[in-house]
């Protein structure tokens, strides 16, 4: 699990970058917006991550924000919509514009991104709405909050970090997502959690 890596930023491409710790530099796939923001500094940078492990391969996602990453993990749980797609959606349309493209159901717009065909825009505007309750919750996700059990709460980075680490392990990302919210306690650390996810799923 790779939360976040701080570093220099040594190469950019289109939708890749390379950052530099100090003593590893890692490969990181990102949207044009995030690689565009990184490309306008030259200082030490920190940016949130995601892991995607697979058979036959590591992939690792970065983010320049908190709100990126939320919408790239519900975008990842669209069917059809992989880490690699998502990347793709999110380099299409700026964060508030593609919010305002699923709130206002606009299938025109969401389906010009390239790579994004009519039937998964159709699908990412179905399922985020429903998953997150309406266009309330959505443009609360874009504000850094999404719509857990009754309320609107912050996901706590417990809770991000537990769901990665189910994920990695083999539990489809809807299941995961559903387990740590599930079992998650105020004053938990990211550990703890899994430790009680996997005793519970047994």
């Amino acid at each position: 699990m790779i939360y976040s890596l701080t570093g220099k930023v040594t190469r950019l491409d289109e939708n890749t970058i390379v950052i530099d710790t100090g003593t590893m530099a890692f490969e990181v796939a990102c949207s044009s917006f995030t690689v565009y923001e990184l490309s306008a500094k030259s200082e030490i940078q920190t940016i949130l991550t995601y892991l995607q492990v697979r058979e036959d391969a590591m992939c690792l996602y970065g983010f320049r924000d908190q709100r990126e990453k939320l919408l790239f993990n519900d975008l990842t749980l669209v069917s059809g919509v992989g880490p690699k797609m998502a990347i793709t959606i999110l380099s299409g349309l700026n964060i508030d514009d593609l919010v305002r493209a699923i709130t206002s159901s606009d299938i025109k717009t969401l389906s010009s991104i390239k790579g994004l065909g009519k039937k998964t825009a159709e699908r990412v505007i179905l399922e985020l709405n429903t998953k997150l309750g309406g266009t309330d919750a959505l443009e609360n996700l874009v504000s850094g909050e999404v719509n857990l059990a009754q309320g609107k709460l912050a996901v706590p980075r417990e809770v991000d970090e537990a769901t990665e680490v189910l994920v990695s392990a083999g539990l489809n990302k809807t299941q995961a997502l559903e387990l740590t919210k599930a079992n998650y306690k105020d004053g938990m650390t990211g550990e703890q959690l899994v430790v009680l996810c996997f005793k519970n799923l047994r």
